[in-house]
């Protein structure tokens, strides 16, 4: 019987990512406390406090984005909310992805329809922003 190519096995790689990520979400979304952060013309954001966890300068936290309408995603999946985790350094604004998923249905609930991996590097964080604002919140 033939292995598969190297090609094939990486393409599975990023799923398997994604999905070791989001079970590294800290509770399910419907059992957390979501704090309401922000309320944009299309969205409702939200973060959990009891998700945060704090090592040194650096922070942990979960948040939620509950879109008023549905919305596509840059891969044409319709979602109606997203749920991540995320590493914010309170002494330099920037942040990385720890996990990431759409879902269908509202408030985190639904199946998951889309998810991204984890990810290693740092992006910054501007002001004005609603990375800023969950970064002031996780890091107050």
């Amino acid at each position: 019987m033939k292995s598969p190519n190297a090609a094939s096995r990486f393409t599975v790689l990023p799923a398997l990512s994604a999905l070791c990520g989001l079970l590294a979400l800290p509770a399910a979304p419907a059992a957390a406390g979501w704090v309401l952060i922000n309320e944009h013309a299309d969205y409702f954001a939200y973060a959990d406090p009891a998700t945060i966890a704090r090592a040194g300068d650096l922070v942990r936290m979960s948040d939620l984005i509950a879109l008023k309408l549905p919305k596509l995603s840059p891969y044409g999946v319709k979602h109606h909310s997203s749920v991540g985790h995320s590493e914010f350094d309170c002494e330099n604004p920037r942040m990385r992805t720890l996990a990431f998923a759409l879902h269908a249905g509202r408030m985190g609930e639904g199946d998951v329809v889309e998810a991204v991996p984890p990810s290693a590097a740092w992006m910054p964080v501007f002001s004005g922003t609603l990375l800023e604002m969950l970064r002031r919140f996780a890091c107050s």
